[in-house]
């Protein structure tokens, strides 16, 4: 029962955050207005949450150690929420919407590792397909919560709708009680003298180690320097998260640059998140039947999700756009499942956790990178259509580094 506990939380967590991130683009433009201020300095707030809930993944390792999985999971939750209603009650210049992203930020990094871990320890074997069945809620919350973020807004003003989206994540606290951490039964070591000490014992001495021991390990690259196909991994999924975050944050504003109206635009969302939904449920399959590997996860995506991107760019009708951006949602949806679901066995188990931290940090610089950058080519360009077409350049010479992973030799060195 623990184990579905388990799936139950990151399902949750997956469609609060992700639609979160998603509604972002219905105040894009809005914000910049209120504000006074450039769709760089926005859009590079907006990206916080995302960059920070990966990028603080070593520092989230650390804590784990002191206090476990549910209250930390908890915490986060409790930041989250009460982060979005003080912005919506109180935010009135860009430091304040700064600081609010960064809580935000901060609150998703403290349930983003954890949730990932116990995943991977409650199912082994299965991790990559329940993976990939918590990122079909991912999904569903980018086609669900843009529409009812519009309709906060639309009702309530731009407070109330801060304010109620909010009371809505505070949900994720429900997150952190669904956490079940497994229990680890007593073994013997090899010359049957000793029982080895159980995991609780080892995260005691974990924590008492010295500052500079935990430094140590938290910026360790052993996994980088042992495993070269995790090297590739990591660029790869480098890329997809910086064009996801520029998709997500941009498409709004892509919509109505083709003369759209805001409903129609913030309508694309909707199909962006349901060609991900029915994405991921591929992945599922793909996953159950052993067909995922170097090319169904890695070159086929990325030039799907690149095509559909220029799509988006030299289409001007709603059905056009919205056939691009089902498209774009469906190959990103692919892309980032089967990363994630593969990255545990392309590096040993002793590190196996390091890695995903050092996989969490990159993926957050390549976050906070994709809404700064994005917001500047906008500012520049005034127009996020070249926002969209350096997205499409960067799918492109990312293709030979996927051919590179799909032809390269899969074993994993045991270190």
């Amino acid at each position: 029962m623990d184990q579905w506990f388990a799936l139950v939380a990151a399902c949750l967590r997956n469609f609060l955050y992700y639609g979160a991130l998603k509604s972002n683009g219905v105040i894009l433009d809005e914000t910049v207005q209120r504000l006074g201020t450039s769709n760089a300095v926005v859009a590079g707030a907006f990206a916080l949450p995302n960059s920070l809930s990966y990028s603080l993944s070593p520092v989230t390792k650390v804590l784990l150690n002191y206090f476990g999985l549910r209250k930390t999971v908890v915490c986060g939750g409790v930041i989250v929420g009460a982060s979005y209603i003080y912005c919506g009650t109180s935010m009135n210049s860009v430091w304040e919407l700064f600081l609010t992203y960064t809580l935000v930020g901060i609150g998703f990094g403290l349930m983003h590792l954890p949730l990932y871990l116990n995943l991977e320890a409650h199912f082994k074997e299965q991790f990559p397909t329940m993976l990939s069945i918590t990122y079909i809620l991912q999904y569903a919350g980018i086609a669900a919560m843009p529409p009812v973020f519009q309709f906060f807004l639309d009702d309530y003003g731009f407070r109330g709708a801060f304010v109620l989206m909010g009371a809505l994540l505070l949900n994720l606290v429900v997150v952190g009680v669904c956490v079940r951490t497994p229990s680890l039964p007593l073994t013997v070591d090899e010359d049957k003298s000793s029982p080895v000490k159980n995991r609780q014992e080892e995260l005691l001495e974990e924590s008492e180690r010295s500052v500079l021991a935990i430094l140590r390990d938290m910026f360790s690259l052993a996994p980088l320097c042992h495993h070269r196909v995790f090297r590739l991994i990591i660029i790869i999924e480098a890329v997809s998260f910086y064009v996801f975050t520029s998709w997500a944050i941009f498409l709004v504003s892509v919509g109505e640059s083709h003369g759209l109206s805001a409903e129609d635009s913030v309508l694309l969302s909707t199909t962006g998140g349901v060609g991900g939904f029915f994405g991921k449920i591929v992945a599922v399959v793909l996953f159950n039947f052993d067909l995922m590997n170097g090319y169904t996860a890695g070159v086929i995506p990325i030039a799907v999700f690149g095509l559909s991107l220029l799509g988006c760019i030299v289409q001007s009708n709603f059905y056009g756009l919205a056939v691009s951006t089902l498209l774009a949602g469906a190959s990103n949806a692919i892309l980032t499942s089967g990363l994630a679901g593969l990255l545990p066995s392309m590096v040993c188990r002793k590190h196996f956790e390091q890695g995903i931290a050092i996989s969490n940090v990159v993926d957050g610089i390549a976050f906070q990178l994709s809404g700064l950058i994005s917001g500047f080519l906008y500012d520049i360009f005034k127009s996020p259509l070249y926002v969209f077409g350096v997205d499409v350049v960067i799918c492109i010479l990312t293709i030979p580094w996927a051919l590179a992973w799909a032809c390269s030799d899969k074993t994993v060195k045991h270190c």
